[in-house]
C-alpha cells in the first residue's frame, strides 16, 4: 500500500505539477460570463395583489419590471433615463442600472411605484418625478419555495395547560428526588404519588401537562441511559473533544407517558402492546373536553410511528393511529399530521405503497378518505389553508413520461377533490407565492434546459405572463454542452432508472473515453441532478480530464414508492448496482465513445460505502474507486441512520453489509480519504477498513489519505479533488483512439 498522510504542505507539493484546480477555475470563469444568470428577484406585490414588481439582472445592469397579475401585461417599473436624471438632480450622480440607490420596488395600486433604499424612500409619480417619502419598511419580498425539506410542518391541536399549578390554581405538582408530589395550594397535606424513582436514572421529568378541567395531569417517566462518547481529534488545533455519539444496538434513554388522577392519585401508563420499545416519544396533548390525551411515538428500529391515546372514561391506553411496516418506515420523511378543528387530521401514509395524504377521524382513528391517491409521491405538504379548503403540496412522478423526480406544486381540496397541477410544464419546479395566495411565479428547468419563469394563477396553474427564460446561445458558442438525461430499465426490466451523463470536454467522436460514476445511494433520498446547472462541479471537473461522468438513482433510493426504496432493507451493500450496471451498459449502446473496460466510481459518506462495495462486489465492472469518509461498517456509524435501514436489534445482516468482510475481493484500485476530525461518521470506520485491506494482503491495491483537522466531506477540498482526479487519470488512463 502507498500509505500517504496528507500534510498541511500539500498545496506546495502540488506546485511541481500543473494545477488542475487552476485549470478548472479557468474553464469555470470562461463559461461563467456566457452562462444565463438572469431571473426574477425581489418579488413584491401591491396591496390588492393585482400588480407585481421584480428585478431582472443582466450584464448591462439591473432593470425593474411590473407585471399585471390579471391581464398579464408587462412594463418597466419606471423610465430608467428619467429616473437617472431625477436622482442626479438629488445629488445621486452614480444612480443607474449598475448601481441603483434602492434595493426594493413595491408597486402601488394607483400605478405608481415606491423605491426603498437603506436609508431613503421615494415614490415614482406617473410623470416620472421622484417624491421623497418618509422611510418605511418595504413590503416583504416573496420567498422562493424550493421544496424537498421534509414532509411538511405538522400542526397538532392541544388544550393542555403546561404548568406546575392546575388550571384552577387549587393544586400544584412538584417533582422532588425524581418522585411526584401533589400539593393543595390553599393549605392541607401534600400527597406523595410515587416512591420508586431513582433520580437521574429512572424518574419523573418535565412540566406537568394538565387537562383543561384540572382533574388529570400527565408526566413523562424517563429511564436515563448515558450516551456513548466519541473522541474527535484535531492535530492542527491540537485539541481533543468528546461528543455524544450513540451507535446501532446501544441502549437509549426512553420516556413513557403517564396520566395521574388528582382525585385518587392513581397513575396509568401504556402497556408494551400499546407502546412498544421506542426511538422517541413526544407531546402530551389533552383534548378540549378533557376526555383524551394523545402522545406520539417512533418505534425503535424504525418499523413504525403513530399516536396512542388515554381515554379518561375507561382509564385505558390504546393505539389510535399508526404507520407500520415489518421492514422499515422512513419516519423522518413521512411523519406529518395536521389537525383540523372538526376532529379530523391529515395524515401522510405509505399504506398503498406510495406516500399519500389521508383524512382521518382523530376521535376514532379510522380513515375517512384519501385526500390524494395514485402511483406517485406526495413528498411535502407546503400549506394547509383551512379557510379556503385547499392544500398545496409537492408531487413527484404524477406525469407519465416525465422524469419522476421532477417536483410539481399541486393544489387539492380538503375533501380530496379538484387536484390541479399549479406548475404543469415538464420540468423541476420551485415557486414564489404572492402574499394573498392568488398568484405564483414558477421557476422551472430541466437538467438540459435552462430555467423559464412564468407568472401563474394559484387557483388552476394557467399561465398569466411569461417573465423570461435563460438563453444558452453564448454558452454553447464557448464550447459548453449540457449534461443530458438518460433513462433505462432496471435489473429486472420493471422500473425505469433515471440518470444523467456529462460528456468529456473537449469531445472527439473518434476517441473512446473512460467512464466515472458519481454515486450516493443513501436510501433517504434521490440524488441525480434534475434541475439545470451549467456547472455541476463533480461532473465538469472530471469531464474536462477526458471522462464520461454519469449519475443515476438505482433501486434502494427514495421517492419512487415503498417497493423501490425497500430494496435497501438490511441490504445496503446492494447499492442498486445491478440497476446501475444495466443503465451504464444501455447508455453505452447510444454512446460509442464510452469505454466499458475503464469504469471508475466515487462518492462520500454513504457514497463512500457504496464506492467500496462497488470495487469489492462488482470488481469485474468497476476498476477504480475513490471513497471519502465512508460508513464502511454500519455497526460503527451513528445509530439513527443505520438502524433506519438495518433495524434493531443488531443482527447478522450488519456484518454482511460491512466492507471489511469483502476486503479480500479487491482487485481494482481504491483511493480512500477521511477527515481526521469527522463528527458525522466515526473515523474508526475508515481505519478499520484500511486495516482489513492490509490484513487481506491488498497493500498495493489502495492508498489511504487522512486530512488533518478536516471534518466530514474532507475529500471535496480543492487539494483532495485534485488528488482524486489524478488518481483516476492514472488508474483509468486518458482518451484512446476509437
Amino acid at each position: 500500500m502507498r500509505l500517504r498522510i496528507l500534510l498541511a504542505l500539500l498545496p506546495f507539493l502540488l506546485t511541481a505539477q500543473e494545477s488542475l484546480v487552476q485549470e478548472w477555475k479557468a474553464l469555470y470563469d470562461r463559461w461563467y460570463w456566457q452562462a444565463p444568470r438572469a431571473r426574477p428577484e425581489n418579488l413584491r406585490w401591491s396591496d390588492s395583489g393585482r400588480l407585481m414588481a421584480y428585478s431582472w439582472a443582466e450584464s448591462d445592469g439591473v432593470s425593474w419590471r411590473v407585471a399585471d397579475c390579471v391581464t398579464g401585461t408587462l412594463r418597466p417599473a419606471f423610465e430608467s433615463p428619467k429616473i437617472v436624471a431625477a436622482f442626479a438632480a438629488l445629488g445621486k450622480t452614480k444612480a443607474g442600472p449598475k448601481g441603483w440607490p434602492f434595493d426594493a420596488v413595491t408597486p402601488l395600486d394607483d400605478g405608481r411605484v415606491r423605491l426603498d433604499g437603506p436609508a431613503e424612500s421615494w415614490i415614482v409619480e406617473t410623470d416620472q418625478r421622484l417624491t421623497p417619502v418618509s422611510k418605511a419598511k418595504p413590503a416583504t419580498a416573496g420567498l422562493l419555495v424550493r421544496g424537498g425539506k421534509g414532509p411538511g410542518d405538522s400542526k397538532r391541536l392541544s388544550f393542555s395547560r403546561n404548568a406546575q399549578a392546575s388550571p384552577s390554581g387549587d393544586y400544584a405538582v412538584e417533582i422532588r428526588g425524581g418522585d411526584v408530589y401533589l400539593r393543595p395550594t390553599q393549605g392541607g397535606p401534600e400527597r406523595r404519588l410515587t416512591s420508586d424513582a431513582a433520580e437521574g436514572k429512572d424518574a419523573w421529568v418535565g412540566t406537568p401537562s394538565w387537562s383543561p378541567d384540572g382533574r388529570f395531569f400527565a408526566l413523562w417517566r424517563e429511564r436515563t441511559v448515558p450516551v456513548r462518547r466519541y473522541l474527535v481529534t484535531d492535530s492542527l488545533k491540537q485539541t481533543k473533544k468528546e461528543m455524544p455519539y450513540d451507535k446501532p444496538g446501544d441502549d437509549r434513554t426512553e420516556r413513557i407517558p403517564w396520566v395521574f388522577s388528582v382525585e385518587d392519585g392513581r397513575a396509568s401508563r401504556p402497556s408494551a402492546e400499546v407502546l412498544p420499545l421506542t426511538y422517541s416519544t413526544e407531546r402530551l396533548d389533552w383534548s378540549a373536553d378533557s376526555r383524551r390525551l394523545l402522545t406520539e411515538y417512533v418505534r425503535r428500529g424504525f418499523t413504525g410511528h403513530g399516536i396512542i391515546e388515554f381515554e379518561v372514561a375507561k382509564k385505558q391506553w390504546h393505539r389510535l393511529l399508526s404507520e407500520e411496516d415489518p421492514k422499515f418506515v422512513y419516519s423522518f420523511a413521512t411523519r406529518f399530521r395536521h389537525d383540523l378543528a372538526d376532529g379530523r387530521t391529515l395524515w401522510l401514509s405509505e399504506r398503498s405503497g406510495w406516500l399519500q395524504l389521508y383524512a382521518v377521524d382523530l376521535r376514532e382513528g379510522h380513515t375517512l378518505f384519501p385526500v390524494t391517491q395514485g402511483r406517485w409521491v406526495a413528498r411535502e405538504i407546503i400549506k394547509v389553508d383551512e379557510k379556503a379548503g385547499r392544500i398545496v403540496l409537492v408531487a413527484l412522478g404524477r406525469n407519465s413520461g416525465e422524469n419522476p423526480y421532477h417536483q410539481h406544486f399541486c393544489s387539492v381540496g380538503l375533501d380530496g377533490k379538484g387536484l390541479v397541477d399549479l406548475t404543469p410544464a415538464d420540468g423541476n419546479h420551485e415557486v414564489v407565492f404572492s402574499p394573498d395566495g392568488r398568484t405564483l411565479v414558477d421557476f422551472s428547468s430541466k437538467v438540459d434546459e435552462p430555467p423559464s419563469f412564468t407568472l401563474r394563477s394559484a387557483a388552476d396553474g394557467h399561465a398569466i405572463a411569461r417573465l423570461g427564460a435563460g438563453d444558452l446561445t453564448a454558452l454553447r458558442k464557448a464550447g459548453w454542452t449540457p449534461t443530458v438525461p438518460f433513462v433505462a430499465k432496471d435489473r429486472d426490466g420493471r422500473f425505469d432508472i433515471w440518470g444523467v451523463v456529462t460528456r468529456p470536454y473537449p469531445f472527439d467522436p473518434k476517441k473512446k473515453y473512460g467512464v466515472i460514476e458519481n454515486i450516493y445511494a443513501g436510501p433517504h433520498g434521490s440524488f441525480a441532478p434534475r434541475s439545470f446547472s451549467w456547472w455541476h462541479r463533480n461532473h465538469r471537473e472530471l469531464a474536462s480530464l477526458g471522462f464520461y461522468v454519469v449519475q443515476m438513482d438505482g433501486r434502494g433510493t427514495n421517492h419512487r414508492g415503498k417497493e423501490f426504496q425497500q430494496e435497501s432493507w438490511r441490504n445496503l451493500k446492494d447499492g442498486g448496482f445491478p440497476d446501475r450496471i444495466a443503465w451504464i451498459k444501455a447508455l453505452a449502446r447510444t454512446e460509442p465513445g464510452m469505454d466499458l473496460a475503464r469504469i471508475g466510481i466515487f462518492g462520500g459518506s454513504a457514497g463512500g460505502q457504496n464506492t467500496a462495495h462497488a470495487l469489492l462486489l462488482h470488481g469485474d465492472f468497476y476498476k477504480a474507486g475513490a471513497a471519502d469518509c465512508g460508513c464502511y461498517d454500519n455497526r460503527i456509524d451513528k445509530l439513527w441512520w443505520n438502524e433506519q435501514w438495518l433495524g434493531y436489534p443488531v443482527g447478522p445482516w450488519y456484518e454482511e453489509n460491512s466492507c471489511a468482510r469483502y476486503a479480500g475481493r479487491l482487485t481494482g484500485r481504491l483511493f480512500l480519504s477521511v477527515g481526521e476530525s469527522d463528527t458525522n461518521v466515526d473515523v474508526k470506520c475508515s481505519y478499520d477498513f484500511r486495516d482489513a485491506l492490509l490484513a487481506a494482503g491488498k497493500r498495493d491495491r489502495f492508498e489511504f489519505h487522512v486530512v488533518p483537522g478536516a471534518n466530514h466531506g474532507a475529500g471535496e477540498s480543492d487539494e483532495m479533488r485534485e488528488k482524486r482526479a489524478r488518481f483516476f487519470r492514472d488508474a483509468l488512463g486518458g482518451p484512446l483512439p476509437l
